[in-house]
């Protein structure tokens, strides 16, 4: 575009290399000293282009949004408390060589597509088993849709016990309450904690206002039931089985290497 101080008697003519000749096109000008702008350009390269860049930035917007999925769907399984090694496992990265882990997939698999609902399941077995793996696939498949945490029970506790420092951000009632009320609490390496009348009073009083609140819970250990029973009390193991709540036994030998 330029500016002409008056209008051409005949528009001049300018070939554009992709296009051939065409017709500059004229418009008196807005300036005070008057005059008339001329439109040089090739219209047809000038829509090609508007369209180029509208693809583009289409383009663009739609790459934009791919990586905003999946920071937001990172961001909601690490605040899950998915660990690294488990982020996006799902149920196909638990490979199955025998009828018991057949079994276990398929418990898994069943809870958390009848989810929501208020039943709650017991994972025990030896280490190495594949507990955490899948209770990491379950908590995959709904946390896009539900308030849900795994954590390991020493870690719960220290969590309720570091509220008592005088400059912590929460109180223990207010976590007490926050761990009563999510949609899933998947509580795993139940037994590695210490055992004391504190902590037992801890894990007493989440799961109880899990079951008031008809919020179910998971538990993962190593021990056997009754080694649950020692390590958090039978009330909240009655609690857990309550209502139709599962046990499913992980009674194979390890898979590391």
């Amino acid at each position: 575009m330029k500016h002409l101080t008056k209008m051409p008697s005949t528009p001049e003519i300018i070939n554009c290399e992709k296009h051939g000749a065409y017709e500059v096109t004229y418009m008196t000008s807005m300036r005070r000293s008057g005059g008339v702008m001329a439109f040089d350009n090739c219209m047809t390269c000038a829509t090609e282009k508007e369209v180029a860049d509208e693809i583009r930035k289409k383009k663009e917007d739609a790459a934009r949004d791919i990586e905003n999925k999946k920071k937001r769907r990172e961001s909601s399984r690490v605040d899950a408390g998915i660990s690294k090694r488990n982020l996006y496992k799902t149920f196909d990265d638990y490979n199955c060589s025998n009828e018991g882990q057949t079994k276990a997939k398929n418990d898994c698999m069943r809870y958390v597509e009848t989810f929501p609902h208020e039943k709650s399941m017991l994972m025990v077995g030896g280490v190495g088993t594949g507990k955490t793996l899948l209770a990491s696939a379950m908590l995959d498949k709904i946390v896009d849709d539900h308030r849900c945490r795994i954590v390991k029970l020493i870690d719960l506790v220290r969590s309720l016990k570091a509220t008592w420092a005088k400059d912590s951000e929460y109180t223990e009632e207010w976590l007490i309450d926050w761990y009563s009320n999510i949609d899933l609490l998947i509580i795993d390496e139940v037994g590695s904690q210490f055992g004391s009348d504190t902590e037992k009073l801890f894990v007493f009083d989440i799961i109880d206002g899990r079951y008031q609140n008809k919020n179910p819970t998971v538990l993962i250990s190593n021990l056997d039931i009754d080694g649950i029973k020692d390590a958090i009390g039978e009330r909240c193991v009655d609690r857990l089985r309550e209502g139709g709540g599962m046990m499913v036994a992980f009674d194979w030998s390890s898979s590391r290497v």
